[in-house]
């Protein structure tokens, strides 16, 4: 290995990269150790700053993952108890497994909505529709996630409501 010096940097020559390389390498390691002890708050280059996926996240993130997991497991239980009392699953998607077994239902419902709650955490500030005007970042996966808790918040209102009548 080469150890000239070049004068505008203090990095060996044969240590440089080109610039279209990437040395980061992601692999289940690199997963472990992050779970184990997250570290990174906020993106450190410039190019990763337009789609960041971090190690740790703020407690509103990992309140509205939580929120909506509950929510949907209030949703199953209300709607198992409304079918109880003669109503319908009006999904016919979710109609159709609850036709084959309640846990089929039930573990589908629930990775229907788990799975997509921690894409929505891991990639929270990533702007899914483009960029915001005077190059602000536009639509955020975080605000997909609270919209998300909200239409079941007004579910979960609604199903009460429906349970009032029974």
């Amino acid at each position: 290995m080469s150890m000239t010096m070049t004068p505008d940097t203090a990095v060996p020559t044969d240590l440089r990269h080109a610039p279209s390389s990437d040395r980061r390498h992601y692999t289940l390691e690199t997963l472990r150790r992050n779970v184990i002890a997250p570290r990174r708050n906020t993106a450190r280059r410039r190019e990763d700053r337009w789609y960041p996926m971090l190690d740790r996240f703020d407690a509103g993130m990992l309140a509205l993952a939580v929120l909506l997991v509950g929510f949907s497991i209030l949703d199953s239980t209300f709607t198992l108890m409304l079918i109880a009392a003669g109503g319908s699953e009006v999904n016919p998607f979710m109609d159709a497994v609850m036709q084959h077994s309640v846990w089929a239902f039930l573990i589908v419902k629930m990775t229907m909505t788990a799975v997509p709650a921690v894409l929505l955490v891991a990639t929270g500030n990533l702007p899914l529709f483009g960029t915001g005007k005077q190059g602000r970042r536009g639509f955020r996966a975080r605000s997909l996630l609270a919209i998300m808790v909200g239409l079941y918040a007004g579910l979960i209102v609604y199903e009460l409501g429906l349970l009032s009548l029974v």
